[in-house]
């Protein structure tokens, strides 16, 4: 059987902060999945410990726990870029990807995460993507 995979591009209003929606992402992800990690492939981020991972993403990728996630989207400062995958039992189950501090898009596989979640968003094409989770093992 062949899983579904889905991607979707957050519409954030011009006042909100992105950092808010990635929380509400996050926490819920984390909830769902207590046992995960996330894979940080990419990171820009303004803040104090955002700004250490910006400094060691530029020379590997590396595991965070939900928490050290969420403590980059909750100090002060901006998440310019970020490419991070949630991965449970060696499986990728969602990629998070901001763009110039401003754009959003998740990717997920099985059931797209529930509108309260997201918030507002567009329905994007998955093409537009290089993620094929069904054939991914991670080694980090």
């Amino acid at each position: 059987m062949k899983t579904k995979i889905w991607a979707v591009t957050l519409a954030i209003a011009h006042q909100e902060k992105l950092e808010t929606r990635l929380l509400g992402i996050i926490q819920y992800l984390s909830q769902i999945y207590p046992q995960s990690q996330w894979v940080i492939s990419d990171i820009d981020s303004t803040g104090s410990y955002g700004n250490k991972l910006t400094c060691r993403a530029n020379q590997e990728e590396f595991y965070l726990s939900p928490i050290e996630l969420l403590t980059v989207c909750q100090e002060d400062g901006q998440i310019i870029d970020l490419e991070a995958t949630l991965v449970a039992s060696e499986q990728e189950l969602c990629k998070i990807l901001v763009q110039d501090g401003v754009s959003i898009d998740v990717l997920g596989v099985g059931d797209l995460l529930p509108e309260i979640v997201l918030g507002e968003y567009i329905v994007a094409d998955l093409g537009l993507f290089l993620w094929h989770p069904e054939r991914s093992i991670i080694e980090v």
